[in-house]
């Protein structure tokens, strides 16, 4: 774990992150508040469940631009892994957890973050304090968000660098925010079935932070209010498991993970 404080640092002063991460995804947070939601009932119940549907999205997608960011550092420094793996102390196994401690410190502040823009921007569109309702769920939410998204974007990358090769890198990476918009933009119109939401880490991940920032139980639609509730212990549960299969899985992959040049990435 002694890795995770210097990643921490270091993706905390990453401003490239910093734009995709926080700068672009307010720039969602505006066209919500002020051009897509014309219509919405004026009410404080329907205020309050639009801001948590588009926090909770949108949280979402920050936290894979994350993710993304931290795991494509790893083809730089496949020769050192593989070598410090062989002759060093330190294991497979120990790099995985430092990789998921600072990406969880990470999705806390992104998610403080996320917290701040969408209620200063939505409270200032609708002319009422929204703010909200459990802080202290939203931080738990965003640790275990930023844990799975960490764990998945570094098994995609180890699986490009073990048996893809790194010309598959620029498309691979991009996967988990694709996936995002999919099942981030699935729940709030289609309704899903509730095994479906409770197995897919996406649709976990924006039920925990909606119920954390409403108050009210996310359900199988979160645009359709008399649509069925989801159970906030499920979801946590499928989020913590899935959480526990990356980590086993990139523990195989790191202790597996052969020396490459970058230049092997050229698409050219």
């Amino acid at each position: 774990m002694s890795l995770a404080l210097p990643y921490a640092r270091a993706t905390l002063t990453n401003r490239s992150l910093w734009f995709w991460g926080v700068v672009f995804m307010a720039f969602w947070f505006v066209l919500g508040a002020y051009v897509f939601s014309g219509g919405l009932g004026a009410t404080r119940a329907a205020e309050t469940g639009y801001t948590s549907a588009w926090f909770a999205v949108i949280a979402v997608f920050s936290l894979t631009t994350l993710s993304m960011g931290i795991a494509s550092s790893m083809t730089y420094g496949t020769s050192a892994l593989a070598f410090g793996f062989r002759y060093t102390r330190l294991t497979p196994g120990r790099y995985a957890l430092s990789l998921l401690a600072a990406a969880a410190v990470m999705g806390l502040v992104l998610g403080v973050v996320m917290l701040t823009l969408v209620a200063g921007v939505f409270s200032l569109r609708f002319g009422t304090a929204l703010l909200p309702a459990d802080p202290a769920a939203v931080v738990g939410a965003s640790l275990l968000a930023g844990a799975f998204m960490m764990g998945l974007a570094t098994v995609l990358v180890l699986v490009v660098v073990n048996h893809l090769g790194l010309r598959n890198l620029s498309f691979v990476e991009f996967l988990p925010l694709v996936l995002s918009y999919l099942f981030g933009f699935s729940q709030l119109f289609l309704a899903l079935p509730a095994w479906f939401l409770y197995l897919c880490p996406w649709n976990d991940m924006e039920s925990l932070l909606y119920e954390a920032y409403s108050g009210s139980p996310a359900t199988q639609v979160l645009t359709r209010g008399g649509s069925a509730s989801l159970a906030w212990p499920l979801s946590v549960a499928g989020l913590a498991g899935w959480v526990l299969v990356l980590v086993g899985v990139s523990t195989v992959l790191l202790g597996r993970i052969r020396a490459v040049s970058i230049l092997e990435g050229r698409q050219v």
